[in-house]
This record gives C-alpha cells, sequence and structure tokens, in this order.
C-alpha cells in the first residue's frame, strides 16, 4: 500500500492564487473594440455604471434648473412689491397733498416738512 502524494502544500496553492491574480489584472486591463474586456464579458456593469452617471447629471442639470427659475421669480416679486410701495406711498403724499390744501390749520412750512418726510420715506425702500 502506497502513501498518497499531497498535491504540493502550501508553496502550491499561493503559486494557484497568483497565477489567478496575475491572470484577473491582465483580463481586467485588456481591451477590445476600445473597451476593457470586462465590459464585454459582463456588459450589465458598464451599462449599469454608465447609466447611472447619465441620470446623475440629468438630475444635476433639472436642479440647477430649478435653482435658477426659482431666484429669477423671487427677483421678479421682490421688484413688484418695491414697486407697490413705491406706487402706494406716492398715492399717500398725492392725498395728503390734497387735504391738506383744503386743510386751513396746516401751513406751507408744515407742508414742506410733511413732503421731505415722505420723499425720505420712499427714499429708504
Amino acid at each position: 500500500m502506497g502513501k498518497k502524494k499531497s498535491s504540493g502544500g502550501f508553496g502550491s496553492l499561493i503559486f494557484k492564487i497568483v497565477k489567478i491574480a496575475v491572470f484577473l489584472f491582465l483580463l481586467a486591463n485588456f481591451c477590445w473594440d476600445g473597451k476593457p474586456l470586462w465590459k464585454h464579458i459582463i456588459p450589465t456593469a458598464g451599462n449599469a455604471i454608465e447609466k447611472s452617471e447619465k441620470a446623475i447629471k440629468k438630475e444635476s442639470e433639472k436642479v440647477q434648473k430649478a435653482v435658477k427659475d426659482a431666484s429669477k421669480d423671487a427677483e421678479k416679486t421682490a421688484k413688484k412689491a418695491i414697486d407697490e410701495t413705491k406706487k402706494a406711498a406716492e398715492d399717500a403724499k398725492d392725498s395728503i397733498k390734497s387735504a391738506t390744501s383744503t386743510a386751513v390749520d396746516i401751513t406751507e412750512e408744515e407742508e414742506k416738512e410733511l413732503e421731505k418726510i415722505l420723499e425720505k420715506e420712499l427714499n429708504k425702500k
């Protein structure tokens, strides 16, 4: 009865691991039709990566557009509010002028002071 031969031991196992690692390295770096070979062997992995990149780019463009639109709307609203405030102040100024011109108690000096105060308030806004 003969002894069984060992299949090479620990050194043989390390050699096999190194051969597999070298094979995988070469396989990963080998190109065919301008693409790495692994993209031809496992096309879904490459396609998934490309699709995710496109989706991320598309969504970021949507977000940028929404931010620009929101800022434009905010500017329009602010300008409209300022214009309405100025118009209301001018209307108030005109109504005060018409009321003071009919009133006997207010002098011209007081009317001028009121106009200065109203103009000062208009310039603040």
